[in-house]
């Protein structure tokens, strides 16, 4: 059988010139499509490192002056911070929550990336790299609501939350403990963190403690970052964020749906107002980062819907044009299955040549300009996840096996319904107009 497949792609290449040509360019708009796509997939695969599922964000604000329900006797500083309390021990009462607490950031919020905090061994060291930071405040319950854990040697999460982190202490991820001291696990008293204070002046934190690794926004994959204590009073806020973690087994979507109501006259106090309550994961699945991966999921469909569509009409029309050559070849008694498998043999073969020239032409690129990289942090600092998506030479091998296998299925599913059509035909048919 091969080498009659052989023979005939050999006999019929001038035939096969366009359908060869049409094959190298779906290789490199596969590879254009896919590489992203595929990138793109695997990071919304990845763990987010919290517990989501029970989260619910309740943005609270405050009526603006010249609103109807605005009420003066509420804007002094001391009435502001009474109604602040009040809101928060309200949040805390409110059914079937678990744990409410305000947070200065809360993870996934668009501002929640700060100033770099660099890494050193000593606090007179040199410094080797930046990573993100973002804001706790005294008395939030950071770790505990969002299901955060320590590693072992570290405090706990309810011990983290009672405020044990003083003012010169910080917290990191193990991405930042793997990336800068991965052979000194029992040193952490000679571990410091660089930051700026609040008047300009260098500040060098201590690491208090070190957490698994989570996901502080949806735009980026790494797990490398530092929570660093907030000593202002932010009780004079005028929006707040609060979090909410529901009790087991209860739904976040259905929460809401049932109390929404309920929380929204609950934490209607003073000038304060419920403006939007949200399930964490229907805000990352909103969130314009997973909006463009599903416009781009999209189009990735669209473009292999309309590649099989392609190779089928393709090969019905190189089919049609050898319809007295399989009458001959079923004339001497070749099997309806043997035709359909000569026929996907030679698209296979020849899919899988033009597949290795496509290749090569869209290796040159991608040597030039990168491979995607989908959801990396800032460029400007680490990123100590060592993934495939970082490895040029792992990520061109892992998206082109995909590449392939993607051609591959749609030519043989395109090759299949036409041999099989033609297939069907009885040799004195195909053989009338010999």
């Amino acid at each position: 059988m091969l080498k009659i497949i052989l023979k005939n792609l050999w006999q019929r290449r001038r035939q096969n010139t366009w359908l060869f040509v049409e094959l190298i360019i779906i290789t490199i708009l596969t590879w254009i499509i896919a590489d992203p796509t595929i990138v793109g997939l695997y990071d919304l695969s990845m763990d987010l490192g919290y517990d989501a599922d029970r989260i619910v964000r309740v943005s609270v604000k405050t009526y603006p002056e010249e609103a109807d329900q605005y009420n003066p006797a509420y804007q002094s500083a001391e009435i502001q911070a009474e109604s602040f309390d009040r809101l928060l021990t309200k949040a805390s009462g409110l059914p079937k929550v678990e744990i409410s607490s305000y947070l200065t950031q809360a993870i996934d919020d668009d501002f929640n990336i700060n100033n770099p905090y660099m890494i050193g061994d000593e606090a007179v060291d040199t410094l080797v790299g930046g990573i993100y930071g973002m804001f706790i405040m005294p008395g939030e319950k950071f770790f505990s609501l969002y299901g955060i854990e320590s590693t072992d040697g570290s405090p706990s999460a309810d011990e983290l939350d009672s405020g044990i982190i003083g003012a010169n202490d910080i917290v990191i991820t193990e991405s930042v403990d793997r990336t800068f001291w991965p052979d000194r696990r029992g040193l952490r008293d000679k571990r410091f963190i660089q930051g700026i204070g609040p008047d300009g002046d260098t500040l060098f934190y201590k690491v208090a403690a070190i957490i698994k690794d989570f996901r502080y926004h949806v735009t980026t994959r790494s797990g490398a970052v530092a929570i660093v204590p907030n000593t202002y009073d932010n009780r004079d806020r005028q929006d707040i964020e609060l979090t909410l973690r529901l009790a087991h087994g209860v739904d976040a979507d259905d929460y809401i749906r049932d109390y929404g109501k309920t929380i929204a006259d609950e934490l209607r106090i003073g000038n304060y107002y419920v403006d939007s309550i949200i399930s964490q994961r229907k805000h990352l699945r909103e969130s314009e980062e997973n909006t463009l991966r599903n416009l781009l999921f999209f189009i990735a469909a669209l473009f292999l819907i309309n590649l099989i569509i392609g190779v089928v009409g393709c090969v019905w029309l190189q089919t049609g044009k050898r319809i007295p050559e399989l009458g001959v070849l079923r004339s001497y008694g070749a099997l309806k299955s043997q035709i359909i498998k000569m026929l996907i043999g030679e698209s296979v073969i020849l899919t899988t040549i033009a597949f290795i020239i496509g290749e090569l032409i869209y290796l040159q690129y991608a040597v030039k300009d990168g491979l995607a990289v989908g959801n990396e942090n800032n460029p400007y600092y680490i990123e100590p996840l060592n993934i495939w998506v970082n490895n040029f030479a792992e990520h061109f091998a892992i998206v082109s096996a995909i590449v392939y296998v993607i051609i591959i299925v749609c030519v043989i599913l395109g090759t299949y319904f036409p041999a099989r059509h033609v297939s069907q035909i009885e040799p004195v048919d195909a053989l009338r107009d010999e």
